[in-house]
């Protein structure tokens, strides 16, 4: 994917459903703190259900995320929450061959829905959002390291 469209830090498709996350730039441009804020889009598909959730992901937020991966194979499933109240769970369903991911977001603070999606993305799936993560950091990281103002800025 072109970085003038955006590069998936969530892609997970099967033939019905869709649940990504699309990092689309900088937040602001500028050496601040706020530099490495990055804007994002929510965009679920279904058959019974589409929409789409502006974000704006803080660099804490990707490092959740980052451990989130991590944890994953381990656990039953994980949540993380993107921005604000907006939460993504990740469960893990087992009774099948290849575990499937069930996909629930919430949105409770600003829309108050919640949409469940059952995903059949196939085998690796974990894999591939750890490398997209990976596409994400390398595209947009972190360039700004908070320190003391200057002097300067008080003038």
């Amino acid at each position: 994917m072109d970085a003038g469209e955006g590069v998936d830090l969530i892609c997970l498709i099967d033939s019905d459903s869709s649940v990504r996350v699309c990092v689309l730039g900088r937040n602001r441009p500028g050496n601040t703190p706020y530099n490495d804020y990055l804007d994002a889009e929510l965009i679920i598909t279904s058959a019974f259900v589409s929409g789409r959730l502006a974000l704006c992901l803080s660099p804490e937020v990707m490092d959740d995320w980052s451990t989130a991966l991590h944890e994953l194979p381990d656990r039953q499933g994980i949540r993380w929450t993107a921005m604000g109240d907006a939460e993504i769970r990740i469960e893990i369903d087992r009774q099948f061959s290849v575990p499937r991911p069930i996909v629930t977001v919430d949105d409770d603070g600003e829309s108050g829905v919640s949409v469940r999606v059952v995903l059949d993305p196939g085998d690796g799936w974990v894999d591939e959002l750890r490398e997209q993560l990976g596409r994400v950091r390398q595209m947009w990281p972190n360039e700004v390291v908070t320190t003391p103002r200057s002097r300067d800025y008080w003038q």
